[in-house]
């Protein structure tokens, strides 16, 4: 049986985040703030929603499926905390660019 390959090898450090694009959402019911697209070491990713906790801090969440028995299927996620922070800084960087310094910050 051939070796499965190691998947994580060079990860996080080979890849870099490209091309951060914002969508606004409209309303911004539920917390629901934008969504966001971006490359990754060539691969697009779409639809990663950048929402607000009650405490006003951003955060994101990744698309997911959810099957006829509800169960949900992630489309695509960061693997690791540190692959995570990356996508946190870029996209909510960017976020604050757009929409001024303060915004999700602590507190605000």
């Amino acid at each position: 049986m051939p070796e499965r390959p190691d998947l994580t090898s060079g990860l996080p450090g080979s890849h870099a985040i490209t091309e951060v694009r914002i969508r606004l959402a409209p309303g911004g019911g539920s917390g629901l703030v934008a969504f966001a697209s971006c490359c990754y070491g060539g691969v697009l990713l779409n639809d990663i929603a950048i929402r607000k906790d009650s405490a006003g801090r951003l955060y994101l969440t990744y698309p997911r499926k959810l099957s006829a028995s509800g169960r949900p299927h992630p489309l695509h996620h960061p693997i690791d905390r540190e692959t995570a922070s990356q996508f946190e800084a870029a996209v909510i960087g960017q976020v604050q660019r757009l929409l001024g310094p303060a915004e999700g910050a602590d507190g605000s």
